[in-house]
C-alpha cells in the first residue's frame, strides 16, 4: 500500500481476543482523552482515542474482545459492524505472543476478509523468557507487517503507530487450504457475493459456509439456499459440520505455522508457571479460590467499615447540616435539600468504602491474571446452571454493586444465559449495600452466626435458581473459549484506571436516580403520604413476616436505595436504638427479605437495557415472591426453634 499523503486523517481498529493485552496497547497508543460509548442499537461498549502523529490525526477504535468473526454474539456483531460500516484504513490484529497459536486463528479470519492489516505481537517481554519467535518468518507467511510490542515497556509502540500512519498495512494473500469439497463450495459462493461488499468475496463465502447469520444477509436467498444444501451434503458425507471442519483447518494451520517460527528456550518452568498450575488444578485451586473469596469478604467488611466511619466523620465535620439548612423554614425545600444531603451521604458512605474497595480488589485479581484462572476452574461447576465459567466475573462484580454486574452480563453469549445470570445476581448476589444490612443490622442485633447463615442461604438460592432455570428455559448452544494470561505482578496504574472506569458508571447511572428518589421519598415523608402504604401491606409485613408494619416503607425505600432501608427504620421509629423496637428474630427475617427481594431502581433500569422489560419484570416478580416465601419460612422456623 502506498504511504498516505501528509495531513490525511487515519482510522485504525484494534481487533483481538479477550486477555491478549489489547486494551493496554490501546492505552499506550492513545494515552488520555479516551471516549467510551455504546455501539448504536446495542449495549456493547468500545473505546475511541484520537492522537496526532507525523502531521496526521489518528483515530483509534478499541473494539470489543472477540474469539471469532462470525457475528454470533453481541461483541462479534459490533466488531463486524464496525469493520463493515466505518471502513478503517487499517486493522491492527493484537496477538498474544505468549499464546500465539490461539491468536493466529482469529488473525486468519481477519486476513481472509481481505482487510488491510498489521499484526501486533503483544507481551514480547514475557514470551522471550520462554521462546524465540521468528518475527520476520511470521511476517513472510502472513503477508502483512508484524510488529513486536510490549505495553509494559512500550517496546514497538512507536513503530506500530508509524506503520499505520504511513499506510504500510497490507492485504494478505494467505490462503488456508480447506477440504476439496469446501473449496468447491467457496468458489461457487464467491461468484455470487455482491461487488459492494467491503470484505473479500472468498472471506464472505467462507463465513456463509460456516452459516454466519451476519454474512448470510450479504447475499440473496438463492445463494443462502444453495450454501445450505452444500453444508447439508458435506455433513451427511463427512459426519461433521462444515463450520467445525473449517475451524479445524484454521487451528491445524496455526499449529503448523507456530511450529515453524517458534523455538522453545531451554529453561525450567518459572515460579509463575508452577503457581499457575496450582491455581487451575481442582484439588489445590478450589481451596485457593475459597480462600480468595473469604479474603475478599473480610476485606470488604473491615476495610469498608473503617473507611465508612472515616468518610462519615469527615463529611459531618466539613459539611454537617449546611445542605439541610438551605431549606430554611419551608417544608417542601427542607425535604428537597434533606434528600440531596442524604444522597451525597449515601454515595460517599457506599461508593468509597465498599464499592471502591471491591473494585480495587477486582482490578488486582484481573491484573495479576488470577481471575481468568478462577473462571476456568469454575467452568464445569457453572455448567450445572446453564452457564460457563465466565459468568463468575459478573457475579463477583455484583458483590460490589449490582448495576455494573448486570452491565457485565453482556459478556455471556446467549440470551438464555443472560436471563439465568441476571436472575442469580439479582436474587442471590448481595451488593455492598445489602452486605452492610446483613452484617450491620442482622449481624449487629441478632449475631454474626445469623448473618453468615443468610450468606449460606444465598449460595443455596443461587444454585437452586441456576439449576431450575437451566432445566426449564429453552437451550441455546454456546461455548467458553478463554486463554490463560501469565501470572504477573500487578500494575497500580492499571488497577486504579480500571477502578475509576467502573466506579464512574455508578456516578453516571445510579447517583442521579439516588438524588431524585431521595427527594421524592423525603417529600412523601414530609407530608405523611407514605402512611397509606402501611395498612394495605400489613398482612404481609405483620401477618407473614412477623415484622412491625412500618417495615413495608423501609422495603419500598430499599427499591430506590438499599443502603437507606435501615436508616429509614431509624427515621420511622424516631430512634437509632432499633433494638428497642425489633427483636433479634425480626432482624433475621428483615435481613433475609432485604437480601433477596427486588433489585434497586438503578439495577432495574440497567436490566431493562440489557435483557428487555419482560424479562426484567419477570425476574423482579420472582425475586419479591421468593423473598416473601423465605422471610415467612425464616419467621416460622425461628418461632418453632
Amino acid at each position: 500500500m502506498e504511504p498516505l499523503p501528509q495531513g490525511e486523517s487515519v482510522t485504525v481498529a484494534l481487533v483481538g481476543q479477550p486477555n491478549v493485552g489489547k486494551s493496554s496497547l490501546f492505552t499506550r497508543l492513545t494515552g488520555v482523552g479516551v471516549i467510551s460509548s455504546n455501539y448504536p442499537g446495542t449495549t456493547v461498549e468500545f473505546d475511541e482515542g484520537v492522537i496526532s502523529r507525523r502531521g496526521r490525526t489518528v483515530t483509534v477504535f478499541d473494539l470489543p474482545g472477540t474469539y471469532a468473526m462470525s457475528g454470533n454474539s453481541d461483541d462479534e456483531k459490533v466488531v463486524l459492524s464496525e469493520l463493515r460500516d466505518r471502513k478503517h484504513d487499517s486493522v491492527i490484529v493484537v496477538a498474544d505472543s505468549t499464546n500465539l497459536e490461539s491468536s493466529l486463528v482469529l488473525c486468519y479470519e481477519v486476513l481472509e476478509l481481505g482487510l488491510p492489516t498489521v499484526v501486533a505481537l503483544t507481551r514480547m517481554d514475557e514470551s522471550r523468557k520462554r521462546v524465540t519467535i521468528d518475527v520476520e518468518g511470521l511476517e513472510r507467511r502472513l503477508g502483512v507487517p508484524v510488529i513486536p510490542v510490549s505495553s509494559k515497556t512500550s517496546e514497538g509502540v512507536d513503530l506500530l503507530a508509524d506503520t499505520v500512519c504511513q499506510g504500510l498495512e497490507a492485504v494478505s494473500s494467505l490462503r488456508i487450504s480447506y477440504d476439496p469439497m469446501i473449496e468447491k463450495g467457496i468458489a461457487a459462493v464467491s461468484d455470487a457475493v455482491p461487488d459492494d461488499v467491503v470484505f473479500s468475496s472468498r472471506g464472505v463465502a467462507i463465513k456463509i459456509l460456516e452459516n454466519s447469520h451476519e454474512f448470510n444477509m450479504m447475499v440473496d436467498e438463492n445463494v443462502r439456499r444453495s450454501a445450505g444444501l452444500v453444508r447439508k451434503l458435506y455433513s451427511e458425507q463427512n459426519g461433521t459440520s462444515m463450520a467445525v471442519s473449517i475451524a479445524s483447518s484454521r487451528y491445524a494451520e496455526s499449529k503448523r505455522m507456530v511450529s515453524e517460527i517458534v523455538t522453545k528456550n531451554d529453561t525450567e518452568p518459572s515460579l509463575s508457571e508452577r503457581i499457575s498450575d496450582i491455581t487451575i488444578t481442582p484439588i489445590t485451586g478450589i481451596p485457593i479460590l475459597a480462600g480468595v473469596c473469604l479474603a475478599i469478604l473480610v476485606t470488604i467488611i473491615y476495610a469498608g467499615g473503617a473507611l465508612d466511619s472515616a468518610v462519615s466523620y469527615v463529611y459531618d465535620t466539613v459539611v454537617g447540616s449546611a445542605i439541610k439548612d438551605l431549606g430554611g423554614s419551608s417544608e417542601f425545600w427542607t425535604a428537597v435539600f434533606t434528600g440531596i444531603d442524604g444522597s451525597i451521604t449515601a454515595i460517599l458512605s457506599l461508593v468509597i468504602p465498599y464499592i471502591m474497595v471491591f473494585y480495587i480488589i477486582l482490578g488486582v485479581l484481573e491484573d495479576t491474571g488470577y481471575l481468568t484462572r478462577a473462571v476456568v476452574l469454575l467452568d464445569r461447576v457453572m455448567h450445572h446452571f446453564g452457564l460457563h465459567g465466565g459468568a463468575f466475573i459478573p457475579m463477583i462484580v455484583g458483590i460490589g454493586c449490582n448495576v455494573p454486574a448486570i452491565m457485565a452480563v453482556r459478556t455471556v453469549q446467549s440470551r438464555r444465559e443472560k436471563v439465568i445470570l441476571s436472575s442469580m445476581i439479582v436474587m442471590a448476589v448481595p451488593c455492598s449495600a445489602q452486605m452492610a444490612i446483613i452484617f450491620g443490622a442482622t449481624g449487629q442485633y441478632s449475631g454474626v452466626a445469623y448473618a453468615m447463615g443468610i450468606l449460606v442461604m444465598l449460595i443455596a438460592l443461587a444454585a437452586a435458581t441456576g439449576i431450575l432455570m437451566n432445566r426449564f428455559l429453552k437451550y441455546e448452544p454456546s461455548s467458553l473459549a478463554m486463554e490463560l494470561p501469565d501470572l504477573t505482578l500487578l500494575s497500580a496504574r492499571n488497577v486504579l484506571f480500571k477502578t475509576w472506569h467502573r466506579i464512574k458508571d455508578f456516578f453516571y447511572i445510579a447517583f442521579p436516580l439516588l438524588v431524585v428518589g431521595s427527594i421524592v421519598i423525603e417529600i412523601l415523608l414530609q407530608y405523611n403520604l407514605l402512611d397509606i402504604i402501611v395498612d394495605p401491606l400489613s398482612p404481609i409485613t405483620v401477618g407473614l413476616l412477623g415484622l412491625p408494619a412500618v417495615c413495608s416503607i423501609a422495603f419500598i425505600v430499599g427499591i430506590l436505595r438499599k443502603e437507606m432501608a435501615v436508616g429509614m427504620l431509624a427515621i420511622l421509629f424516631g430512634s437509632t436504638e432499633l433494638a428497642l423496637y425489633m427483636t433479634p428474630d425480626q432482624f433475621v427475617v428483615f435481613g433475609v427479605v432485604m437480601a433477596v427481594y427486588m433489585p434497586c431502581l438503578a439495577t432495574l433500569i440497567t436490566m431493562w437495557r440489557e435483557i428487555g422489560w419482560k424479562e426484567t419484570l419477570g425476574v423482579s416478580v420472582l425475586s419479591v415472591t421468593v423473598a416473601i416465601a423465605l422471610g415467612w419460612a425464616a419467621n416460622m422456623l425461628l418461632h418453632i426453634f
